[in-house]
């Protein structure tokens, strides 16, 4: 497993969970920036904006998070909550999606 701090944003689209007690993350696109936001229990629901600079790619969230990405595995890192897993839908539009396109090609 290699994980990279610097990647395209809109890999990490989608649904995202977490095994341990982590809240469920989604990330998507609003307007110009690509954004996170984590959705706990109780409906409360944290948002923040994704941002990439030379040193790597973080979430501003009430602090700085570092976000790292394994393309391979296609696991996301967040720092402060640990290794997520796409969601089983969000993984079968996506290896649909780069079929289609292989064959459209």
């Amino acid at each position: 497993m290699e994980y990279e701090y610097l990647f395209p944003l809109r890999h990490i689209c989608g649904r995202w969970k977490n095994g341990c007690k982590s809240p469920p993350v989604r990330v998507f696109r609003e307007g110009g920036a690509y954004r996170i936001r984590f959705s706990y229990r109780w409906g409360a629901a944290l948002t923040g904006t994704l941002y990439r600079n030379g040193q790597g790619t973080w979430a501003d969230l009430p602090e700085r998070v570092q976000i790292a990405y394994d393309a391979e595995n296609d696991r996301l890192v967040i720092a402060s909550e640990g290794t997520y897993v796409r969601e089983p839908e969000e993984y079968e539009d996506r290896k649909s999606t780069r079929l289609n396109s292989s064959h459209d090609q």
